[in-house]
């Protein structure tokens, strides 16, 4: 049977050969690797069908049969490939179904028919392709140096068929490859599953304002006959390092650096990363290496200066500012509190030194004084709490107070002593001032009458008592401190009589000595001065009368001696009034 067959093939060859082979367009089939695809037959076939072959073509003059069918004896030959054992199916409409197809099946593949007077060919492009693997960036640079070209990474993408295109994008934006500053390589090679393995090397100059940047790859790959597709790869971020050419040198704070209070000094350069290792130095000498910030705790006039920051490796690069930290010294002379006698010189001051414009204030009491105070003769009333107030002028915030005691100490003073009659007894009133506070001693005719509270007033003490005297009394008030003491006394009659001075019985002399026991005198010698003016005018009365007795008429003698005796009585009673008890 096989013999026959070939002799029928040979003879429908002749014939064919004989009237020529009707070619139909090529037909185009894509198919992604491992798919099944099918072939149709697009060769003419009629009702005398005699034969249909499919054959592979390995080159322009070598086609290989694959598998043939005659519809006259239902025989299928199918011609044993290695490639394509078990993987190709004759449908019954004389389409090719290949399986799992490969790379390798990326080939042009042709269906003849024959009849019995003619024949006819179809071909079909088989086109195959593969989705890579996604584009992944392997070795990223971990920075980028500004001004150098530099390796970014490497793209690689696995398995692709046909190979495909790689690129780059930067900012998200697609990188010309033209572009100055990028230089990119790419390279193929074949892997064992007959499919590409891509690599794109991008090598980039930053410059030193770009900062922060990313870069991805993508890679577009065939699909399908109008239609390619891409894969991107996740970003690779980076930043651009560069040099420091600029230093700045910051203080805080900015304003008014007061004494006492605490300075930072930063330093920063504006390279990136930032440098954080200065040389700090103050008028040329260094103060402190491989920091970012110096700190000055407490800063003094001392303080004040140039200070400077430097990179240890570059010197010549640095920036310099000046410092002056604002200072107030206030003192007073005497710089402590004193204790000075009555009657003795002092001079008090506000001492102040700044570095801006001073106002200095010397106040007692909120009362301003004159700077310096000076006093030729200590009063009691010079004594207090002195304080020097004083301020810078150009900083607000900057203010000094000192404060010191002055003390004024002297000897025992008695400056009042009054007597007067309140409710019936005698209130005597004893006004002393010295310091330190004078003990004030009473004493009534050599005794210690009980003494009333006493009431301060500056430098002055009053002291009281009250007596109800029944005889004429000496009362003495004696003051006595470490300085020394003072004595005054002060008679009093009994509360029988009246005191011979006015019903208020106050006396108030401007000079205390002169109402000591001299005053106490000088009282008696007022009442006998009243009792001889008393006896003067009784002496005139009496001689008027006796003028008009003799004038009258002597008829009633005995009247007359009685109405002598009735004035006479009279004079006697006037005198006992006036007179000191």
């Amino acid at each position: 049977m096989k013999a026959s067959f070939t002799g029928m093939f040979l003879q429908l060859l002749i014939l064919i050969l004989g009237r020529g082979i009707q070619v139909h367009a090529v037909t185009i089939v894509t198919a992604k690797v491992g798919e099944t695809i099918t072939l149709p037959c697009e060769a003419e076939k009629r009702v005398d069908l005699y034969l249909v072959t499919w054959r592979l073509e390995i080159n322009e003059n070598d086609k290989k049969q694959l598998i043939s069918f005659s519809p006259k004896t239902n025989i299928t030959t199918d011609k044993e490939f290695p490639r394509y054992k078990d993987r190709l199916i004759l449908n019954k409409d004389l389409s090719l179904k290949i399986l799992d197809v490969g790379v390798q099946d990326e080939k042009k593949f042709s269906c003849s028919t024959v009849m019995a007077s003619d024949m006819a060919e179809s071909v079909v492009h088989v086109k195959v392709y593969k989705q890579p693997t996604s584009p992944v960036i392997e070795q990223p640079a971990p920075f980028l140096i500004a001004g150098k070209l530099q390796q970014v990474g490497v793209c690689v993408v696995k398995n692709i068929y046909p190979p495909g295109k790689i690129s780059w994008q930067y900012n998200s934006q697609d990188l010309d490859s033209n572009s100055p500053g990028v230089r990119i390589v790419n390279s193929s090679v074949v892997n064992s599953k007959h499919s590409y393995n891509l690599t794109s090397i991008l090598e980039y100059t930053p410059s030193r304002n770009e900062g922060r940047i990313s870069f991805r790859c993508q890679v577009t790959y065939f699909e399908d006959l109008d239609r390619n597709a891409t894969k991107v790869s996740p970003s690779v971020d980076m930043f651009v390092h560069y040099n420091t050419s600029k230093i700045s040198l910051q203080v805080s704070p900015a304003q008014d650096v007061l004494e006492g209070t605490t300075v930072l000094l930063s330093c920063s350069g504006d390279g990136y990363p930032q440098p954080t290792k200065f040389t700090f130095t103050k008028n040329g000498e260094e103060k402190a290496v491989d920091v970012d910030i110096l700190e000055l705790s407490d800063v003094r006039e001392g303080n004040s200066g140039e200070y400077a920051c430097s990179q240890p490796e570059n010197p010549d690069l640095k920036d310099a500012l000046n410092i002056t930290v604002h200072y107030l010294n206030l003192t007073m002379s005497p710089s402590e509190s004193v204790s000075r006698m009555v009657g003795e010189n002092l001079t008090l001051e506000c001492i102040a030194f700044s570095s801006g414009t001073l106002d200095v204030t010397l106040m007692k009491k909120n009362k301003a004084n004159p700077n310096p105070l000076v006093v030729k003769s200590l009063q009691y009333a010079h004594a207090g709490n002195y304080t020097c107030q004083a301020k810078v002028k150009e900083v607000k915030e900057m203010k000094r107070e000192k404060s010191i005691i002055i003390r004024v100490e002297g000897k025992p003073k008695v400056t009042k002593l009054t007597k007067r009659v309140v409710n019936k007894a005698k209130v005597i009133t004893c006004v002393v001032e010295g310091f330190p506070k004078p003990v004030v001693q009473w004493s009534i005719n050599g005794t210690s009458p009980k003494e009333e509270p006493v009431k301060d007033k500056r430098s002055q003490w009053v002291h009281k008592i009250t007596v109800k005297p029944s005889e004429n009394i000496t009362v003495t008030c004696t003051a006595i401190n470490i300085h020394g003491e003072d004595q005054y006394s002060v008679n009093l009659t009994a509360m029988r009589f009246r005191e011979p001075a006015d019903e208020s019985l106050e006396q108030d002399s401007s000079d205390p000595k002169n109402n000591s026991d001299k005053s106490s005198g000088g009282n008696r010698a007022k009442v006998i001065v009243g009792v001889i003016i008393g006896l003067l005018i009784a002496a005139f009365i009496a001689g008027m009368i006796y003028w008009l007795y003799k004038k009258k008429s002597k008829t009633n003698e005995r009247g007359t001696a009685d109405e002598f005796k009735k004035i006479n009585k009279g004079d006697n009673n006037h005198t006992s009034g006036s007179s000191a008890v």
